[in-house]
């Protein structure tokens, strides 16, 4: 392990997330108040730029001459120089521990934003992802199928919006989440409260939608497990939302799935679920503090499928005291039931999850080799990758990636991931997205994150 401490005031503003490019070499890079002092610079010196890593031993100079960045205005020469610089840090930490990260010298949640900048600049965008950015043959094409898939669910037609409604409360709390979400055991005497405050916030939404004219496209009701609530609440908060199109519930735990809730969710419109079993294994579903059981999950899942609804099911790489072949079983077992989504994560260890503190390795390459293993598997039994994202701490530096059989693409998902569509957000902890296409920006407005405050604040208006 090489220990930095880093000083990035040499760099323009717009270079902030350059830095992120060391941190992706954790545990083999760590930045620390207490490291060899790690100074970068970026400056313009006549006609060439010039990138300056300085640290003990020689200083390592980079240079590219302005005429580089011919044609490109403000906004354009901001854009290509980070590019650069990131590329060169990313080869000076790579010489320096002789580690490969998978995305190379990629940064920031979406992967395909590089990709969709990129069209009309290169002839073969695959082929730039791999010898520009170092990102591997197996990542590049994972980034491209996604975008192939996305076509025709790619709209920026400012007169639609998604609507998500967040009601962060949770049988348990699992080891690795770090969502501002409560057990429903110790909030509740709240919910009803929250359930009144949200059916409120939710009106509020609808009717800035008339408001704004914006026609719904798609409703995601997330959490948390939205599936904690009881059937009557269930009842009433489907019901507001019912628009006749695309429309998600979140039932990720198995054990608060219901037939009476399902019927619920049909009779109101509701067209798909999750249900989520995390591992095929009950041991790990004990030691990440689940409630449920493997056999619990199957008795969920048939009755949501019965019950007509697209399915999804979420599977977590590298959940402690699993290896490679409790993974592949899983991966396999899912497989078996044929869901029309299936969402592979890679374990994050996030601030604030009870496994952050713990001896979790996340870097030692017994993920990607899972991970690998479910690109390859679900691709060749027919599924294709419709979203990505990536997060900070996570495992062998990879992904999450949303698979779907054909015709059964989550508009929302695309719409939320790509950023493309105004998402007009309900509930505690919920953040509202305005998407201005033609200008090119977003405009974010975040609702209480707890959700005893949450209400307090609706009341209020009241």
């Amino acid at each position: 392990m090489i220990e930095f401490k880093l000083n990035a005031a040499g760099l323009p503003s717009y270079m902030n997330d350059v830095p992120e490019v060391i941190r992706a070499f954790s545990p083999y890079i760590v930045l620390t108040d207490g490291g060899t002092l790690l100074n970068l610079k970026f400056t313009e010196c006549g006609d060439a730029a010039e990138f300056v890593i300085e640290c003990s031993g020689p200083e390592q100079v980079f240079k590219i001459p302005l005429s580089e960045f011919s044609g490109a205005d403000a906004e354009e020469f901001k854009r290509r120089s980070k590019a650069w610089v990131k590329r060169q840090l990313y080869i000076w930490c790579n010489k320096l521990t002789g580690i490969n990260l998978p995305y190379g010298c990629l940064t920031g949640v979406r992967p395909t934003a590089v990709y969709y900048r990129s069209i009309g600049s290169y002839s073969n965008i695959k082929d730039h992802l791999v010898k520009d950015c170092f990102v591997e043959e197996k990542r590049a094409d994972l980034i491209e199928r996604v975008v192939e898939t996305q076509k025709g669910y790619v709209s920026k037609d400012a007169g639609y919006a998604d609507v998500f409604v967040n009601i962060p409360i949770c049988p348990t709390r699992c080891a690795y989440c770090s969502f501002i979400s409560a057990e429903f055991s110790r909030i509740k005497k709240l919910v009803p409260e929250y359930v009144r405050a949200l059916l409120k916030d939710i009106s509020s939404v609808k009717r800035e939608m008339t408001e704004r004219g914006l026609r719904p496209r798609a409703v995601y009701i997330g959490g948390g497990t939205p599936t904690s609530l009881d059937c009557e609440a269930l009842d009433k908060i489907t019901s507001e939302l019912n628009f006749g199109g695309e429309f998600t519930v979140e039932a990720g735990r198995p054990d608060t799935v219901t037939k009476e809730k399902l019927e619920i969710f049909r009779k109101n419109g509701v067209t798909r679920v999750s249900v989520n079993p995390q591992t095929f294994s009950d041991e790990t579903l004990v030691r990440i503090g689940r409630r449920h059981t493997v056999a619990d999950f199957y008795a969920a899942f048939k009755a949501a499928s019965d019950t007509g609804f697209d399915v999804n099911v979420d599977l977590i790489a590298g959940l402690p005291g699993e290896d490679f072949a409790d993974f592949e079983n899983s991966v396999n077992r899912a497989l078996d039931l044929r869901p029309e989504n299936l969402t592979v994560h890679s374990l994050s260890l996030k601030r604030g999850s009870v496994l952050k503190d713990s001896n979790v390795r996340v870097m030692d390459g017994s993920v990607k080799k899972m991970c690998d293993y479910s690109i390859d598997t679900l691709i060749s039994a027919g599924y294709s990758p419709y979203y990505m994202y990536r997060q900070k701490n996570i495992a062998d530096g990879l992904e999450n990636v949303g698979y779907t059989l054909p015709g059964h693409v989550n508009r929302y998902n695309v719409d939320y991931m790509e950023e493309t569509t105004t998402v007009l957000s309900a509930g505690a902890g919920s953040v509202t997205k305005y998407v201005f296409p033609d200008e090119g920006r977003i405009e974010r407005k975040s609702k209480a994150k707890g959700i005893e405050e949450y209400v307090r604040r609706m009341t209020e208006k009241e």
